[in-house]
């Protein structure tokens, strides 16, 4: 009997140790915020088409990040009473919007709001006595997000007078400018470092016919070629969709122990660190985590788990349409590298890169261009979202002394950034 209270005591106090780290770091509370709705419009684009157009703010009162995955709204009631009105509805993120009414998670951060666009699009004849009829009606809005724990489902119904909307003569467009940072310009401008545009790739697709066709006229054999590791990782088909992971008791406890910006924070992204590398591995990762921070030694965790752990990206961590995936890091690097170089002439790079001018190269052919790669790198000429760059060209002429400013930069390694316990 006190040989089974000796096993199980340690069990029975770790996992409460767990409840109240849990307890302590908090959640997400991601909630829309139907007190706050604005400029309530319509406006009539022609005699057949109408659009009703509101703004409302999310709000995140919780002590964590909110990674808001998905929204959707409604005009309802569905069916007859509205089919022949054709609704379309299109939610639209204010500070990342999209003229294809994708919904592109987004991470809204503890304590803040994140003002959205709801538009009602609606399509009859003679659209302007159709609507005559129509005195009130209800919107629903689904939406969902999660942070340390598993994914949070909610609707909020809204309940709209029609009068109550200013008709306007022009639909203002929803813009946000963002100004590409001067670094990633002078990367672009430096002729022995080419970004290079792709379509968009995805699992399945062959590297070699598409680095051929983004190097045709414009490389030679001796160049060298990296590629985003993300990129890599979708093309092998390592990606899951999230909600499509069930995370079990360990991913759900032990997420609580990474800081907020760590991949790992979340449930289902440490969920398939644990399927990549077995729960013994990330356990002993974790104790070396906890003891290298009571030490004041950082990195202790991914040093113990492996770079495989280290380069999975949870949620928002990649461009749409994987932006809601959990996406793994490559498989088979340096074989990879291998097989691509032979049938390319190109020296091959994946590489994790991003516009802190942090560079890590995960696997290269030939080595001794590693600090040549990482100082073409560092200021993050690859683009994997809108500019569709996630390759680069880097010529074989380079040299870390021919730097994008001119002048002579160090090259030592520029460790990727990894969040600890």
């Amino acid at each position: 009997m006190s040989k089974l209270f000796a096993i199980l005591a340690p069990i029975a106090l770790g996992a409460v140790a767990l409840e109240a780290a849990g307890m302590r770091v908090g959640d997400c509370r991601v909630s829309l915020r139907s007190d706050r709705i604005t400029e309530k419009t319509i406006f009539f684009a022609d005699e057949n088409r109408a659009c009703l157009r509101f703004n409302i703010p999310f709000k995140n009162t919780g002590r964590q990040q909110g990674l808001l995955i998905d929204t959707a709204c409604l005009l309802q009631p569905v069916g007859d009473a509205h089919s022949d009105l054709k609704p379309v509805c299109r939610w639209i993120n204010r500070e990342s919007p999209r003229a294809d009414g994708y919904w592109e998670a987004y991470i809204v951060k503890p304590g803040c709001d994140l003002q959205t666009t709801v538009e009602i699009w609606l399509t009859a004849p003679d659209i302007r006595s159709k609507l005559a009829g129509l005195a009130t009606f209800r919107v629903d809005c689904h939406y969902k997000f999660y942070c340390r724990t598993p994914m949070n489902y909610r609707k909020d119904e809204l309940t709209f007078r029609l009068d109550s909307f200013e008709e306007i003569q022009r639909l203002p467009e929803i813009t946000v400018d963002k100004e590409e940072p001067k670094r990633k310009k002078a990367a672009k401008a430096n002729a022995q470092v080419l970004p290079l545009k792709t379509r968009l790739l995805r699992p399945g697709d062959d590297l070699i016919e598409v680095i051929k066709t983004a190097t045709e006229g414009k490389g030679k054999p001796g160049d060298l070629v990296a590629i985003a590791e993300t990129v890599v990782a979708i093309v092998q088909g390592r990606l899951v969709y999230c909600e499509d992971i069930n995370p079990g008791y360990f991913a759900t406890r032990l997420n609580k122990l990474f800081e907020m910006n760590s991949s790992l924070s979340s449930p289902y992204a440490l969920e398939m660190a644990i399927r990549e590398v077995g729960l013994p591995k990330i356990l002993v990762s974790v104790v070396a985590g906890v003891a290298g921070k009571l030490r004041g030694k950082a990195g202790e965790f991914y040093r113990v788990a492996g770079r495989s752990v280290a380069t999975i990206d949870d949620c928002t961590g990649t461009l749409p349409p994987f932006d809601k995936h959990v996406v793994m890091g490559p498989a088979r690097g340096d074989q990879l590298c291998a097989s691509l170089k032979a049938a390319t002439g190109f020296e091959i790079a994946i590489v994790d890169a991003n516009d802190l001018g942090k560079v890590d190269v995960l696997h290269l052919s030939d080595p001794s261009r590693k600090n040549a790669v990482i100082e073409a790198l560092k200021p993050n000429p690859q683009g994997n979202a809108d500019e569709m760059t996630p390759i680069v060209l880097i010529k074989k002429e380079y040299s870390p002394t021919s730097s994008v400013n001119g002048s002579t930069a160090p090259t030592t390694q520029a460790a990727t950034s990894l969040e600890t316990h």
